[in-house]
Parts: structure tokens; sequence; C-alpha cells
């Protein structure tokens, strides 16, 4: 076990409860402090850190590398950087932006029949996206929502989030491992 990704999961519960009890006692005074026009989702590092509010923003890092948006209505969620794909990894379109105008995902629902406009979404996004978001189902007058995607109920798990961690950090070293391989200057991998 990996005392370091053992300590991120569980950094990243306690950032996954003040995502999920925005109303507590606790959330409202770290919010009031750290992150007050904001959610725990964006809140950004700033100066006079508590030790122990650094470690719950590492965690919140690792909580967002496991989250991903369920499309109600899709309002308001974001189709280029919001994750709401339900793929390994990053959960948002592979399909490069370009210069497409749409910004959201409610603007991919047909508005007469409240369903996905199959025509848009192919003529936007390559194969492995489009058949990604046809795959998806709409709930037209719900919300969209977050939730934990390694897990089939949806909930959040420091075993999960263990092996969220560990994963990204044996993807990185393996990153790291083939620019080495590769010819990179080594003194660029060990910097």
């Amino acid at each position: 076990m990996d005392i370091h990704s053992f300590n991120l999961a569980m950094m990243a519960k306690q950032a996954w409860r003040l995502w999920q009890y925005p109303n507590s006692l606790l959330a409202q005074i770290l919010k009031a402090k750290y992150y007050r026009s904001s959610t725990i989702l964006e809140a950004q590092p700033k100066q006079g850190l508590s030790y122990t509010w650094r470690s719950i923003l590492r965690g919140a890092e690792l909580m967002k590398k496991g989250m991903v948006w369920h499309v109600g209505d899709g309002r308001g969620l974001k189709i280029w950087t919001d994750p709401w794909l339900p793929r390994n990894h990053s959960r948002r379109p592979i399909t490069p932006r370009g210069m497409n105008l749409i910004t959201d995902v409610d603007e991919l629902i047909n508005p007469v029949t409240g369903t996905w406009d199959e025509e848009l979404i192919r003529d936007i996004f390559w194969e492995e996206d489009y058949k990604l978001i046809l795959a998806l189902p709409v709930s037209e007058g719900r919300e969209n929502f977050l939730a934990w995607h390694y897990d089939k109920h949806r909930k959040f798990s420091v075993k999960s989030a263990y092996r969220v961690c560990w994963d990204d950090t044996l993807r990185k070293r393996s990153v790291r491992a083939s620019q080495v391989g590769s010819g990179q200057n080594i003194d660029t991998c060990w910097n």
C-alpha cells in the first residue's frame, strides 16, 4: 500500500463530504474562510492556508479526477471542459473543439423532442465521442448532477479513490519512463 496515495484518498473523502453536505457547520466555516464565492470544486489556494486546508485541496484535485456529470437537462454543463462522458481518465470529448460555437450540453438536445440531436452530434464529434453521447439518457426537467465515476452506485469510496490516485501515479511514472527511454535529456526528467 502506498501511504501517500492513501492519505490523498482520505483527503478526497473530506472534500467529497464538503461537496455533498455544503450546509454542514464545517463546510460553512471553510467556505467562509477559503472559498467564499465558489464551490469546493473551484476553490483555489491562497495566502494563509492551513496545512489541513492545503491537504483537503489536494484531495479535491483527486476527487475531480473521479467525478462525472450525469446529464439531466444539460443546462450549464460545458461540453468541452466539464467531465460528462462515461470513459476512464478525462471524461471529456476527445474531439477537438476547433471553431465550434456550441458550448453547453443542452444545445445538443432537440428542444422539440427532448432527445439528442443526432445529426448535429454526428456533425460535431468524432465517432468515439458521438457513440458515448448518444448512449446517454437525457432527462428533460431534471438537473445535471455530479457522481463518482468509479463506483456502480455512484458513491465515493476511499478504496476507489485510492485506485484512481495509484493509477494516476503509475501513468505519470510510465510517461516519465518513456520520455527518458525515448532519448529525451535525462536532466529534464530529474529536474
